[in-house]
């Protein structure tokens, strides 16, 4: 392929783009950075207490305070088992709340 086809076809995708993308293109044209993007939670989506510990930075009887005083909603599995939502996790974390609504 030519050089020119290649920018033929750049320039098509572009005018293609979401209104979305093309504003991002609009603002590294400008010389602004890209908007940052969330970051994309990696791992499981539930978490047992010890893994949720782990990832908090705390102990796992610290997880169970939590859970008692409401801040954080269990997720039973079934009778007796149950995980956390890292989602919850992490907004407790951020010091969002914890609750999934």
């Amino acid at each position: 392929m030519t050089n020119q086809t290649n920018q033929n076809e750049r320039l098509v995708k572009i005018l293609q783009a979401s209104q979305e993308v093309q504003a991002e293109i609009d603002r590294v044209l400008e010389g602004r950075p890209p908007t940052p993007q969330p970051e994309q939670p990696s791992g499981p989506l539930l978490l047992g207490v010890s893994a949720a510990a782990k990832l908090m930075g705390c102990s796992r009887a610290t997880i169970w305070r939590i859970c008692r005083a409401g801040r954080l909603e269990k997720v039973e599995l079934f009778p007796g088992s149950f995980r956390l939502r890292r989602a919850d996790l992490l907004a407790l974390a951020a010091g969002k709340g914890g609750r999934h609504e």
